[in-house]
């Protein structure tokens, strides 16, 4: 059966730690590894430190057995529709687009109100030795 866990958080940066251990606590109650957690918390991370520091963001999510699905916004497209779209960034450059590749299975964009965005993020649990 899913779980669905929501909040709103300040986008401001000193609000970073309390989202990473928040998310922390969800990956946890997902039963995920070490990891699979760290892999969630950084996506997020540098998802709502590339959206700004202005206004409040919701964040909203499924647990579903075998998988966490993440819902992150509504967020300001300017910027940010471009470092999700980076689809070819030069050797070695850390990228938005890059990390979410890596550190997720799946995510995607959805349009919002008033030229916002809300980004979907997918991580399944990674299978524990």
């Amino acid at each position: 059966m899913a779980e669905r866990i929501a909040l709103e958080a300040p986008l401001d940066a000193a609000f970073g730690p309390v989202v990473r251990l928040i998310v922390g606590g969800i990956a946890e109650r997902a039963d995920f590894g070490f990891e699979a957690m760290d892999d969630l918390q950084l996506a997020i991370e540098h998802l709502l430190v590339e959206a700004g520091s202005d206004g409040c963001v919701g964040l909203v999510f499924d647990l579903v057995p075998g998988h966490i699905r993440a819902r992150i916004g509504p967020l300001r497209v300017a910027g940010l529709a471009a470092a999700l779209q980076d689809f070819d960034p030069s050797p070695g450059r850390l990228t938005l687009r890059r990390i979410l590749d890596t550190a997720v299975d799946s995510f995607g964009v959805e349009d919002a109100t008033d030229g916002h965005i809300v980004v979907r993020l997918e991580k399944l649990v990674a299978t524990r030795w």
